[in-house]
C-alpha cells in the first residue's frame, strides 16, 4: 500500500515563487552589470580624453617661433601650432581601440594657440558606444588641456 506524504497547505500556495524571485534577480543583475561595465567605459573615455587633450597641447606649444626666439630669447607659439595639434588628435583617431572601451570617435572641439602667444590650450572629446545596447546611450566625455612653450634642445644654444 502506497502512502502519500502530506504536504502542508502553506507550501502548496508559494510553488513558483523561487523562480519569480529568480528572474527578477537575474534581470536586475544584468543592469548592474551594464552599469558597471559602461561606467567603467566612460572613465576610460574621460582618461583617454585628458590623454590626448595633453598631448595636443604639447603639440600646439612645440611649434615654436625660431624668429622671435633668435631675436628675442623668449619662446612664444609660432603659426601652424593648431594644425599640429589636429593633427595629433586625428592620429590618435584613426587607431580606435578594439577592446573593451569601444571608442567611436576622437576629436578636437577647440584650440587656442594664436602666433606669439606664450600657452597653448587645447579641448578634445571622445565618444564611445555602449557595452550593452539598449541600457545606455554613448559616453561624449571632454577634457581640456594647456601647455607652454620650452626652449629646449630643439633650439640648440638660442636660449
Amino acid at each position: 500500500m502506497l502512502t502519500r506524504l502530506a504536504v502542508p497547505a502553506r507550501a502548496r500556495g508559494e510553488r513558483g515563487s523561487v523562480s519569480v524571485f529568480t528572474a527578477v534577480f537575474a534581470i536586475a543583475v544584468i543592469f548592474l552589470l551594464a552599469l558597471i561595465l559602461d561606467g567603467g567605459s566612460a572613465l576610460n573615455a574621460k582618461e583617454r580624453a585628458m590623454d590626448i587633450a595633453g598631448q595636443a597641447a604639447r603639440a600646439a606649444a612645440d611649434t615654436i617661433d625660431l624668429q622671435t626666439l633668435r631675436a628675442s630669447g623668449r619662446a612664444v607659439i609660432g603659426p601652424g601650432a593648431c594644425i599640429a595639434a589636429d593633427g595629433l588628435v586625428r592620429s590618435y583617431g584613426q587607431v580606435l581601440s578594439n577592446g573593451l572601451d569601444k571608442v567611436t570617435s576622437t576629436s578636437m572641439v577647440r584650440c587656442s594657440a594664436p602666433p606669439g602667444a606664450e600657452r597653448a590650450t587645447v579641448l578634445v572629446t571622445v565618444s564611445t558606444r555602449p557595452l550593452i545596447p539598449g541600457v545606455f546611450a554613448g559616453f561624449h566625455e571632454s577634457a581640456q588641456a594647456t601647455a607652454t612653450p620650452e626652449c629646449g634642445i630643439n633650439q640648440g644654444a638660442l636660449c
